[in-house]
């Protein structure tokens, strides 16, 4: 089997890869920010104005995420638009890699190219809110880790190696929870019947190594920039709290059924039967090499990575989309290969058919989104139009267009130097507007949430009270059960935080409603 391109070819199925990647991904150039990125977006500002994440942001998600909105600012500048662009660039470059995994394991191009095609497809079928996740993002240097371990099987190289360690870690720091593939690749490592046990060892050393380097590089910024103490409470005091607050999640019944559903009923279904089928041939034969083991180790690991969360959110199932995108087409291609010669022609149809079937069901979401994208381009409507269109959560406790509108006022009321405060769940507010937040907690429920949190908050009113914001934004109709605790929205909360409550009446005048939102001005002395 003849797995070498050239220069040439992989620079046409890079482009024609990335030509779907913008077929596909175009759609959510009309997707505004939800919270989650609004969070990111902020702290992503704050980095490149050199002020750490943590100490001056706080947020529960790994700094991954954070640097790679820096960086997408740094690269294109600050917009919802750009970053949507810059996240159709990064998944496509994630689907090449994916090709190149899928053409190392079947040497069959056009199977490689329906890899890259299922994962885009999967990936921007989901909404504004599940994009541009943590969850997504990491799956390129993940892919990179991966295939540069092949690589290094078929020519050993300890350098590739280690850099495949490297990219692990840089994905670990999107996602803890994929640190489950750390011991499979080790395994995979020490039981290649290839190398010698010795040379198997150093392997292994060395992969760990990589990760390593990144563990104590990401340390030691947060050290040297002094956020190292912040940063370790946030992600291993306050994230595990956090985390058994009010969730619904915590019921077995819950998750027994999502997992049924995860492998019976959803989309990513056939793909993982696909994939448990190749597995099954392949173990049955005992053609189970290193590159194989491999690949099954990254779809085992990425379904664990998603089942222990337990919330089953839609952008959790980003991070197997990857793996069972070529665990499937890999299937096809043992599938394919056990035929007698007369019926490969019948088995290529009837997989052709299913590919076809399965991709018209998939890509439902899509009908309105390119609608929508089509009357963007033709000038039929504007891009803020557009954005509230599609910026709504299922509940409507979250729409686009309460924030654009609280933008409006904040313009209004302030000057682009002055700070202000959300009480809220509603960063995208200080991204919009250019505002700085007053506090490095930008949204309010680690100062409500259930449990102990004294410290957190006389920090906070010690703050207000040395930089007293020019506006507070008082948020209502956003009720935080699930992440407080408390089945209240941020006005019914501020009762239980009475500091707050009166440095609010006695520091501040109520200046007027718009919404969900109520707005109070620092009184002038």
């Amino acid at each position: 089997m003849n797995l070498h391109l050239s220069n040439r070819q992989l620079f046409l199925f890079g482009l024609f890869v990335l030509i779907i990647g913008v077929a596909i991904g175009s759609i959510c150039l009309t997707y505004p920010f939800g919270r989650d990125q609004g969070i990111y977006a902020y702290a992503g500002k704050m980095l490149l104005e050199g002020k750490m994440n943590y100490s001056y942001v706080f947020d529960l998600k790994p700094p991954g995420i954070h640097f790679l909105f820096a960086a997408s600012q740094f690269i294109l500048g600050e917009s919802m638009f750009n970053t949507r662009i810059f996240d159709i660039l990064w998944q496509s470059l994630t689907a090449f890699i994916l090709f190149m995994i899928s053409f190392r394991l079947t040497g069959n191009k056009a199977l490689s190219i329906v890899a890259s095609f299922v994962y885009l497809m999967l990936y921007f079928r989901l909404d504004y809110w599940h994009t541009l996740q943590a969850d997504g993002m990491l799956n390129l240097p993940f892919a990179i880790s991966v295939l540069l371990l092949i690589l290094s099987n078929e020519r050993h190289s300890f350098l590739k190696i280690f850099f495949a360690g490297v990219l692990l870690g840089i994905a670990l720091i999107f996602k803890y929870t994929i640190a489950a593939f750390l011991p499979m690749a080790i395994l995979c490592m020490l039981f290649s019947v290839k190398d010698l046990m010795s040379l198997r060892v150093k392997n292994a050393l060395i992969y760990s190594a990589g990760i390593t380097v990144i563990v104590i590089a990401v340390g030691l910024i947060y050290f040297f920039t002094g956020s190292f103490k912040e940063m370790i409470d946030i992600q291993f005091v306050q994230t595990p709290l956090y985390t058994k607050i009010a969730y619904e999640t915590e019921s077995g019944d819950f998750i027994f059924k999502h997992i049924v559903r995860l492998f019976t009923g959803s989309v990513y279904s056939p793909l993982i039967a696909l994939s448990v089928i190749s597995f099954t041939i392949l173990a049955f034969k005992k053609k189970l090499t290193f590159e194989k083991f491999l690949l099954f180790g990254w779809i085992v690991s990425s379904l664990l990575s998603l089942i222990i969360q337990w919330k089953f959110y839609y952008y959790h199932f980003l991070v197997i989309m990857a793996p069972i995108a070529i665990g499937s087409v890999y299937s096809v291609y043992i599938i394919t290969d056990l035929v007698k010669v007369q019926n490969k022609k019948y088995a290529i149809t009837a997989f052709i058919g299913l590919f076809v079937g399965y991709t018209a069901f998939a890509s439902s979401p899509y009908y309105n989104n390119y609608s929508n994208l089509f009357a963007l381009l033709s000038g039929m409507t504007t891009i803020k139009d557009v954005y509230i269109s599609n910026g709504t959560t299922t509940d409507s406790v979250f729409t686009i267009k309460k924030t654009l509108n609280a933008v409006e006022k904040v313009n209004q009321f302030t000057n682009s130097d002055d700070k202000i405060y959300v009480w809220g769940f509603d960063p995208l507010v200080y991204y919009l507007s250019g505002r700085k937040c007053t506090s490095r907690f930008i949204y309010n429920f680690p100062l409500l949430w259930r449990g102990e949190n004294t410290a957190f908050r006389n920090e906070f009113i010690s703050v207000l009270k040395k930089d007293p914001p020019k506006l507070i934004l008082v948020a209502q109709g956003d009720p935080l059960y699930f992440i407080s605790g408390y089945n209240e929205d941020s006005k019914q909360l501020l009762e239980r935080f009475s500091e707050l409550k009166n440095f609010l009446s006695e520091k501040y005048v109520f200046r007027s409603r718009v919404e969900d939102f109520e707005y109070y001005e620092l009184k002038a002395w």
